[in-house]
């Protein structure tokens, strides 16, 4: 009937992570002394804690982490990049916050670094970006259009910066707290 079949994955995306060694405890404190000092902003929070952008006064450990993580990744890549800024921000989720649908702009790689994760505090869901939605294709195929991350604690997730992404509502009466980082090459 047919043959010689060629079958090829196109336009691939990734979620690269790793669990930097630093002090999860010392960068707990920070955030909550962050928050003490600076008012939210309205981002894509949505009852939640969205500090201020950083480029290079705070979590300097693992903001120097994140840009070895990504220059590494980007050679194993192949993509002839390397990282000339990178700015980050934490934030903080009670009970019922979440992070609505956004993606970061012009950044080319984004990064989550998760500090703080109780049970049923919230996924990270990864969309896809191609018009895909629009048709039957996959309509029975919710694993083609979308990727959940169980956020592990003082684990960091790179991914493109082009994704659509948001975090589910937290069912946990402790905090979610994580660093955000918007990557440019």
């Amino acid at each position: 009937m047919y043959d010689n079949v060629i079958d090829e994955n196109i336009f691939p995306s990734f979620v690269s992570s790793c669990i930097p060694q630093i002090d999860m405890m010392a960068q707990l404190e920070e955030a909550y002394d962050i928050k003490s000092l600076h008012v939210t902003e309205n981002i894509s929070n949505e009852g939640g804690y969205h500090s201020p952008k950083f480029s290079g006064t705070k979590f300097l450990k693992l903001r120097d982490t994140v840009e070895e993580f990504c220059n590494d990744l980007l050679e194993k890549k192949g993509l002839g990049l390397k990282v000339s800024e990178i700015e980050y921000w934490c934030n903080i989720n009670k009970c019922y916050n979440y992070n609505v649908m956004h993606s970061h702009g012009r950044a080319d790689l984004i990064g989550i670094y998760y500090i703080q994760v109780p049970p049923k505090s919230g996924n990270l869901c990864v969309l896809r970006n191609d018009g895909s939605q629009y048709c039957d294709l996959y309509e029975n195929r919710a694993d083609m259009l979308g990727y959940t991350i169980e956020p592990e604690p003082g684990r960091l997730y790179v991914l493109p910066g082009h994704l659509w992404h948001y975090v589910t509502g937290s069912d946990s009466v402790r905090d979610r707290v994580s660093v955000s980082f918007n990557i440019y090459t």
